[in-house]
């Protein structure tokens, strides 16, 4: 019966972790430098970013920056609707970073954790990978892109956590 009451518990607890954004957003990508806040002195900054919705990735293998309508123009689509819209990028002011993981018979989700400047002047990416229920034969390419400011254009890293996040029903 214990067994029966923990596992809704389970996940919900799951879903509610995995569920929302996390790491650094902003409304406009452009925002001032902050620095983190962990009573420990670093030179690693936290770096603000908002997401780059109703984007879809046309290919695998993507550079780690994107730096031109151009070039979001031949590894991007737009997904487009009368209800949604892609996110406008300002090029002269911002820069793409998307991630893109190989086509997938799961319903997948790439969150964004962190976006760090480290101490070498590189950028690191930190995300996790949710993963949902089988798309019963359907496929489809987990993608993510952040819009960020052009102060912050540097080498990126993609660092996914450790483990894997399973959304389950409650």
């Amino acid at each position: 019966m214990k067994k029966l009451i923990l596992l809704p518990l389970l996940c919900a607890a799951l879903v509610a972790c995995g569920s929302g954004q996390s790491g650094s957003t902003s409304t406009d990508s452009t925002a001032s430098d902050s620095t983190a806040t962990t009573g420990v002195v670093t030179t690693d900054s936290i770096v603000p970013y908002r997401l780059a919705e109703n984007y879809f990735a046309t290919s695998d293998n993507l550079p780690s920056t994107l730096t031109t309508a151009e070039e979001l123009g031949k590894y991007l689509g737009m997904a487009t609707s009368m209800e949604h819209t892609p996110t406008t990028i300002d090029w002269s002011r911002e820069f793409v970073i998307p991630i893109a993981l190989p086509p997938t018979g799961t319903e997948t989700e790439i969150i964004p954790v962190s976006l760090i400047r480290n101490s070498s002047g590189g950028l690191t990416l930190t995300y996790r990978i949710r993963e949902g229920f089988s798309l019963h034969g359907a496929k489809m390419r987990p993608f993510v892109a952040l819009i960020v400011s052009r102060d912050y254009l540097a080498p990126v890293t993609l660092q996914q956590e450790e483990g894997v996040i399973i959304a389950c029903e409650g």
